[in-house]
């Protein structure tokens, strides 16, 4: 027992002297930013102060924001959490108490795709009051994969696809065989899409003449390697920044903060 108590004095005292050691801004940081558990309803909330930043629920509590898109479930057959988070909008910690307040501030949701959680997400932004998305993203971290450009009834009418692939493919999936994406694989490529859910390739940045052969689907392009524009191979904008500007693709993601991307 003495051993023990003194094990943990001194487990104390090297926590306080590291905890000295740190700089004062650090310390400051740390004391406002609180993590808050609660069991009914079901949540973990990140709080900083008087301020809510994040909170992930499952995403029955927040129900109304649940669309086919952003309703991914698990092996089990679970729905998988929803992570809000705010980052235009001040949301007060009393939100906490009726999580259905949280509906009148901008948001934007992350479902992860895996059940493992990660990283790789379908991510939403959401007005204030309103329960449909004002854009949608697959992100694998900070990078783009898909972009949906929604209506105002949040149909899907423009998807920009980002990865590897056969030139004129209008397929969303992996490629892992080099040898199937042919001399100038598209890189990007932007599909209109239907009120009847039919997809039609319009633009694209696709792979230079001349160049070595990929040595990955992983590998990504810079610039000079590519070209952009139109789907028989017209080339029709002279700069990724001209292309993406033309066709409205954001591939930051500064849409899910509810900004609107730079003209």
């Amino acid at each position: 027992m003495k051993n023990r108590v003194m094990s943990q004095s001194i487990l104390l005292q090297r926590v306080t002297v590291a905890i000295c050691t740190l700089p004062l801004f650090t310390l400051e940081a740390q004391a406002s930013v609180s993590t808050i558990e609660s069991s009914t309803p079901v949540y973990s909330a990140q709080v900083d102060g008087t301020r809510l930043e994040k909170i992930v629920v499952p995403p029955q509590e927040l129900e109304l924001d649940m669309n086919a898109a952003n309703s991914i479930r698990s092996e089990a057959g679970a729905f998988k959490p929803a992570r809000y988070s705010f980052p235009n909008a001040a949301v007060p910690r009393t939100a906490l108490g009726h999580l259905q307040s949280i509906y009148h501030y901008d948001r934007r949701r992350d479902v992860p795709i895996v059940s493992s959680g990660g990283d790789w997400v379908i991510a939403e932004h959401f007005a204030a009051d309103s329960h449909i998305p004002t854009s949608r993203f697959r992100l694998l971290g900070t990078k783009v994969q898909r972009q949906e450009q929604l209506d105002s009834s949040g149909r899907t009418r423009k998807i920009i696809l980002v990865g590897w692939s056969p030139v004129r493919s209008l397929e969303d999936e992996d490629v892992s065989d080099l040898s199937s994406l042919g001399r100038n694989p598209a890189w990007i490529r932007v599909l209109s899409v239907s009120s009847d859910g039919r997809k039609k390739l319009i633009a694209l940045a696709w792979r230079r003449e001349g160049l070595e052969a990929l040595k990955s689907t992983d590998e990504e392009p810079n610039e000079r390697q590519l070209q952009f524009g139109l789907q028989n191979g017209t080339v029709r904008w002279p700069s990724m920044t001209a292309f993406t500007r033309a066709n409205d693709i954001d591939l930051s993601a500064t849409r899910l903060s509810g900004e609107k991307k730079s003209p």
